[in-house]
């Protein structure tokens, strides 16, 4: 089976070499699974119809979730460019990938639904929208605010001074944020403060039986003043992953599930969450998660999933998906299925 790896090249030199180095390495744990594996990088969709055309892939896992075509500054979402060329893909459909890049629309499609998400409001870029959208996050009174960009993932845009405690922070943490990313920004209801306070990130893979969850707390190295993971934190290991203790995880998976499912995400995902004031908070979901990728890999590991078989798993979850809609008639590799044999991820 051809299976066709697609990521993007990090502009930091030191970050691309050491992603590179974990890309080849996750091909080769795929070439052992009995897999014809590629990795191929894309800056725009041109580069993807270039790997397609070279490899010609059975099943593609893709790291991207928008790129340009034909030089244009307009970017398609990847996923929905594959279904238009009938390409058959591991992860979310494209309106979930969207959905799950929308702050703001996962957390008002949660709240509907009950699940439990801090007190937020938008920030448009309009002056006389981004001022009446100010004065309804005074209104709402839940300060401290944490401000995000409302479509970035990876944490960018965040750091110790986007935690504003007062309408004069909360404008020029603002001012600084909408400079350097522009768009609509998050503010929501900042957790940080709580006495109990404690970080949930949870894996999940798409198993024969259901959708398995995989927990970990996730904290700092060198802990700061308030829990705030950066960007770089998680680029430079400033983070540390440790299991959940039996008892909150059998609190917290409920909640968990019902988060995934509301949230459409398939076959493979990673979801943020926080406990404080004695409650679960959902905060995001990340629909196309990093592999591999450090938290992904713990969260498997005390799952009992080595990385091997977290990584052949995923790709297993596609591949049981579109062999049961028809759309794949090659057999998974023999090794790959002797590797999941007797785990929650092996294909019946």
């Amino acid at each position: 089976m051809r299976l066709l790896v697609i990521m993007k090249r990090n502009l930091d030199q030191s970050l691309a070499e050491q992603r590179n180095a974990r890309y080849l390495h996750m091909i080769e744990i795929y070439k052992h699974a009995g897999f014809e594996p590629y990795l191929s990088y894309a800056e725009s969709i041109d580069d993807i119809k270039l790997s397609l055309n070279n490899h010609l892939p059975d099943l593609v896992l893709c790291g991207i979730d928008h790129l340009p075509e034909n030089g244009c500054n307009i970017s398609h979402n990847v996923h929905a460019w594959f279904e238009e060329h009938n390409v058959n893909y591991i992860g979310s459909d494209y309106k979930v990938i969207e959905l799950a890049l929308s702050k703001g629309l996962l957390k008002q499609k949660w709240q509907t639904y009950g699940i439990r998400t801090p007190v937020f409001g938008l920030i448009r870029e309009k002056p006389e929208e981004c001022n009446e959208d100010i004065e309804s996050l005074l209104s709402l009174d839940a300060f401290p605010y944490i401000l995000k960009p409302e479509n970035l993932g990876n944490s960018r845009g965040i750091d110790e001074n986007s935690i504003v405690w007062n309408e004069a922070e909360l404008r020029k943490a603002l001012d600084k944020i909408r400079l350097q990313f522009g768009g609509v920004i998050l503010a929501e209801h900042y957790l940080g403060a709580s006495a109990d306070f404690r970080e949930i990130t949870c894996a999940m893979i798409e198993g024969s039986s259901g959708m398995l969850f995989m927990p970990a707390e996730v904290s700092l190295v060198e802990p700061k003043r308030f829990h705030i993971i950066t960007t770089r934190d998680k680029d430079k290991k400033g983070t540390i992953a440790n299991p959940l203790d039996a008892d909150t995880a059998a609190s917290f998976l409920p909640f968990a599930e019902r988060v995934f499912a509301i949230a459409g995400v398939r076959d493979y995902s990673r979801g943020d969450f926080i406990l404080a004031d004695g409650e679960f908070w959902a905060i995001e979901i990340n629909g196309q998660p990093m592999i591999p990728d450090q938290w992904f890999s713990s969260a498997a590991r005390f799952a009992g999933l080595s990385e091997e078989k977290y990584l052949v798993g995923i790709a297993a979850s596609g591949y049981r998906r579109l062999k049961a809609e028809g759309r794949l008639a090659q057999v998974f590799p023999k090794e790959a299925q002797a590797l999941l044999k007797g785990t929650k991820l092996e294909v019946l």
